[in-house]
């Protein structure tokens, strides 16, 4: 009965987490295609370094310390004011040297403007360190609707203002105000619907065992963090803004879509495992059904991206960012690799090895670094390129974790992720055929490829009786006899 119950909770969660970051993400990329439209690729430019720090410093306070709350079996109101308490004087600490680093930084990349956006957008973090915790409290009684409701309010205030803010040509200014805008709407919210509230209660006793864990964590996402941005710093500093805009917003498309999927559904896989992390047969069963299930969805949609690349862009952007093309291609490609290596990791933290995540970290990243400083060599694309090669570095090292600790090797791991390759693979030569047709009006084109791409992968699906393709389908069934 238990086993059931935590399934239909994870199914549950997985519902209102799909919705949440689908409606939210989909109003912010609204938001992103009017900024994209007012401003050049050398001002976007602007956006995408002032992005780096400030995810780099967010990764300290949303993932580590509160994760510690999450993976642990029994937690009480001390160990989250404790938690939470820690969390804010990072934040405030984090802040302090933002603040101080921004004059340091404008000058670096001669672009002045960064140092008062700099200032203003980390406001954010202080902020995020409460809500963080928030986000721990929920995340265990997994109460996803919760977070559905808060996201789609704060999103659909902070898309106002702006694209108002764009409209009047607020430009960057626009995206920092719509940043702090959600931020700031979505704590407030959970503070008033969340029963949790700090109290005025702290114990270094409980605090050393979260931290000893969590700290393991936040290191090795920090490290990750790092070393993912790595690129987009070193683009900036070596080639021009415009080549920046270029990667970024050729990264834009797929992460949108791979990210926010693998957000959905790790968010509340990770606290399903946690409760089941003391008998491994369970987390690997959870594990499979992760791989397969995220593959399923990512696949495919990472196919036709590729092949419907170039009429996307400038139906989109325009034909003035007709240069990101290549970059969607090899992101597509690295999102494809990286699905089975995520999960592969949650699996790990989720059976407490944060140790073992910690000690991976410095084989991948060296070896992430030594390919960025080769590729500088030979242009920004082969930059982009030590993206998919070092995926696949990071889902060897990754599975070869899960072997040891769960024994979900990587044969069992390829085969999981097998048959939704197979048809994502026959879905794209299809779309790809269509393009090669006389078109004269690229939506129309567009419009015909992606339908057309949809109604062969459920075919395909359904010709091929995939298990995921009837698991969706029954939770769909299922939600329409309990309307």
């Amino acid at each position: 009965m238990a086993e059931t119950s935590l399934k239909k909770q994870i199914m549950s969660g997985m519902v209102w987490k799909f919705a949440e970051r689908f409606i939210a993400q989909g109003v912010s990329f609204v938001v992103s295609l009017v900024l994209a439209r007012i401003l050049m690729p050398s001002d976007y430019g602007i956006i995408a370094i002032i992005n780096v720090f400030i995810t780099i410093a967010d990764v300290l306070l949303t993932s580590g310390l509160n994760t510690a709350l999450i993976q642990k079996q029994d937690v009480d109101e001390l160990d989250f004011s404790t938690i939470f308490y820690c969390n804010f004087i990072l934040g405030m600490g984090l802040y302090a040297i933002l603040f101080v680093a921004a004059p340091f930084l404008a000058t670096a990349y001669k672009m002045p403007l960064l140092k008062q956006a700099i200032r203003v957008f980390a406001i954010r973090l202080p902020i995020s360190s409460f809500q963080s915790i928030q986000t721990a409290y929920i995340s265990r009684k997994m109460d996803f609707k919760r977070f559905f409701f808060s996201t789609i309010i704060g999103t659909l205030v902070s898309a106002v203002v702006g694209i108002v803010m764009a409209l009047k040509g607020a430009g960057v200014w626009a995206l920092i105000a719509q940043y702090l805008t959600n931020t700031i709407i979505d704590t407030l919210f959970l503070f008033v619907t969340v029963r949790w509230h700090p109290r005025l209660m702290f114990s270094w006793k409980r605090a050393k065992p979260l931290i000893a864990y969590g700290s393991k964590v936040m290191m090795t996402d920090l490290i990750g963090t790092i070393f993912n941005n790595l690129g987009d710093f070193i683009v900036g500093l070596r080639y021009t803004t415009a080549d920046l805009a270029y990667y970024t917003k050729g990264k834009q498309l797929p992460m949108l879509l791979k990210t926010n999927i693998s957000t959905a559904l790790i968010s509340v896989l990770f606290p399903g495992m946690s409760q089941v992390n003391d008998e491994n047969e369970k987390v690997k069963i959870l594990s499979r059904q992760s791989v397969r299930m995220l593959s399923y969805i990512i696949f495919p949609l990472m196919a036709g991206m590729m092949v419907v690349a170039r009429p996307l862009t400038i139906v989109l952007y325009t034909s003035k960012w007709i240069a990101m093309v290549p970059f969607v291609w090899v992101v597509c490609l690295e999102a494809v690799i990286s699905v089975p290596g995520t999960v592969a990791l949650q699996c790990v933290k989720a059976v407490g090895r944060s140790d073992m995540m910690l000690y991976s970290e410095f084989i991948k990243k060296p070896i992430f670094l030594i390919s960025i400083f080769v590729a500088l060599h030979f242009g920004i694309m082969a930059v982009a390129l030590t993206l998919p090669i070092n995926a696949l570095i990071e889902l060897v090292i990754n599975s070869y974790m899960t072997g040891k600790t769960i024994r979900y090797h990587i044969g069992e791991i390829l085969a999981d992720a097998f048959p939704a390759f197979a048809l994502s693979a026959l879905m794209g030569a299809a779309v790809y055929g269509i393009s090669l047709l006389s078109w004269h009006n690229l939506v129309l084109e567009l419009f015909v490829q992606v339908i057309a791409g949809g109604i062969c992968y459920i075919v395909l699906s359904w010709i091929s009786h995939n298990p995921e393709f009837g698991m969706i389908l029954r939770v769909i069934k299922s939600r329409k006899a309990s309307q």
